[in-house]
C-alpha cells in the first residue's frame, strides 16, 4: 500500500466534502451526532484549504483521511487547565478517515504526521478535542500518549467534547 501525506488543495474539495458525508452517515448509523450537515461544512473545509493547514492522506492514490494543523483554539479551550501552558500549541482539528479505509492505521498514521510537523516546528504540545460518544478515537488518542484535561459541551449535542493535550518532548 502506498500512503502519502501532503497539503490539499482547493480543487480537491468536492472530493473531501464526500468523504466527511460519508464519515457523517456512519457516525449517524453509530448513533453519534458529533458531526452533521452543519460541521464541518464546505465553506469551513474551503478555508482549510485555502490557507493551506489540510492535510491529506493518500492510501493508493485517493483521499483516505484528512486532518487540519493550526494554532486556531476553540472558545472553551481557554477555560481548560493544560499542563503544557507555555507556546506555541499546535491544534488538531476535524481528523477524518473514509468508513472505507478505516481500521488500516489512517489515523494513527495522520497523528504521527501531526507530532512529527509540530516537533519539526518548535511546537511544545499537541492539542485537540474529540466527542465523548466517539470511543475509538478516545481509545486511540489514549493510547498514543494524549491525556484528556478537560471538556466542554455545545449546545444541541447529546454528549460532551474531551479536550486531549500531548506533551512533546525534544531529544535534542
Amino acid at each position: 500500500m502506498r500512503r502519502n501525506i501532503r497539503q490539499g488543495s482547493v480543487e480537491e474539495l468536492e472530493q473531501i466534502m464526500a468523504l466527511i458525508a460519508e464519515c457523517v452517515r456512519v457516525m449517524r448509523e453509530g448513533g453519534s451526532d458529533q458531526w452533521d450537515e452543519t460541521y464541518p461544512n464546505a465553506e469551513v473545509i474551503k478555508e482549510d484549504l485555502e490557507r493551506g493547514t489540510l492535510y491529506v492522506c493518500e492510501d493508493n492514490g485517493a483521499a483516505a483521511g484528512i486532518m487540519v494543523l493550526d494554532e486556531n483554539q476553540a472558545e472553551p479551550y481557554a477555560e481548560i487547565d493544560w499542563v503544557q501552558k507555555e507556546g506555541p500549541n499546535l491544534v488538531m482539528h476535524r481528523l477524518a478517515v473514509h468508513p472505507q479505509v478505516q481500521g488500516k492505521g489512517i489515523a494513527r498514521i495522520l497523528i504521527s504526521f501531526a507530532e512529527n510537523f509540530a516537533a519539526d516546528h518548535g511546537y511544545k504540545s499537541i492539542r485537540m478535542d474529540t466527542y465523548a460518544k466517539n470511543a475509538k478515537a478516545l481509545e486511540l488518542y489514549r493510547r498514543l500518549g494524549y491525556e484528556i484535561r478537560g471538556e466542554f459541551r455545545l449546545p444541541g449535542k447529546t454528549a460532551h467534547f474531551p479536550v486531549l493535550e500531548k506533551i512533546l518532548v525534544r531529544g535534542d
